[in-house]
């Protein structure tokens, strides 16, 4: 009985089926109601299916054997699968939950693709959103970087000595040179506000735009300190013509038509269920103790 008793501690193997007796027991002892009935049926197009994948990676056609080893792997992860959605192991497992949620999230997405709305729908819609899909202002200019780091409170003095050099007729169209080094270019072309903003930070984008072009303005302030501007083109903002557009209205609306009637499918299987949720304010002084 030792013997047998060192055999149980040591052997892998006798661990699981100890834990297989002990899951098989206690799905006895609560009754475990079956996930998915008894019939497990591998037809014609799971084993296609298998096939095709067994092909993706392996640049070639499964033997019949190895094609007989796919069907039974398939069935073994079916019956495993059943088994434990039975005794309730889904429940405390947080991604698992997470991986059924967003499957339904996909099957609900799945049913809810638009068929081709036509185009009185799309004029329409674009006419909504006309603004969405006009042609932006863009703007090419160079600058004239003054570092606040490197010249301190010098830096506003040395920017505006600089722009009055500028001033004159035969002054340099760009003099980089005049000022700090700068991390990024000191030439832009046809860029957007937003464009602009994203390398300087936000709102120096529209100063350029306001800037008129053909001489040095400043200095402007940005994220990394001051610059002198010279705009050298500007192409104002073009409306929006449906047909150039009709591509982009098209994703647009089918993305929002399944972004609502997701939204809409799940309210309808929230409304299954009689949901209680515990006072937030107490929650929130539990954290803060």
């Amino acid at each position: 009985m030792r013997r047998i008793g060192r055999f149980l501690l040591r052997e892998p193997l006798a661990h699981f089926l100890l834990g297989g007796a002990v899951l098989f027991a206690l799905h006895g002892v609560f009754g475990a109601t079956d996930a998915g009935g008894r019939a497990i049926v591998i037809g014609r197009q799971d084993l296609e299916s298998l096939q095709q994948q067994f092909a993706a990676r392996w640049k070639r056609p499964p033997t019949r054997a190895e094609l007989e080893g796919l069907a039974e792997a398939q069935i073994r992860e079916e019956v495993l699968y059943r088994e434990g959605m039975a005794l309730g192991l889904d429940r405390d497992d947080t991604i698992l939950r997470r991986r059924i949620a967003q499957k339904m999230e996909f099957l609900i997405a799945d049913t809810a693709v638009p068929g081709d709305p036509g185009d009185a729908v799309l004029r329409s819609y674009f006419d909504a959103n006309r603004e969405r899909y006009g042609e932006p202002p863009r703007v090419s200019f160079t600058h004239i970087y003054f570092s606040l780091d490197a010249r301190g409170a010098k830096a506003q003095a040395d920017a505006e000595r600089v722009l009055r050099a500028l001033q004159d007729p035969g002054a340099a169209v760009r003099a980089p040179e005049r000022g700090d080094r700068f991390a990024l270019s000191y030439d832009y072309a046809v860029r957007t506000a937003e464009q602009v903003d994203q390398e300087f930070g936000s709102g120096f984008g529209q100063q350029i735009l306001d800037q008129p072009p053909g001489s040095w303005r400043g200095p402007i302030r940005s994220a990394y300190g001051l610059h002198l501007v010279r705009v050298t083109e500007r192409t104002p903002a073009r409306p929006a013509v449906f047909e150039e557009a009709r591509e982009r209205v098209v994703n647009d609306f089918v993305f929002e038509h399944r972004r609502d009637a997701n939204e809409a499918a799940y309210r309808k299987l929230r409304d299954r269920y009689t949901i209680t949720i515990a006072p937030l304010d107490a929650a929130s002084s539990e954290g803060r103790r």
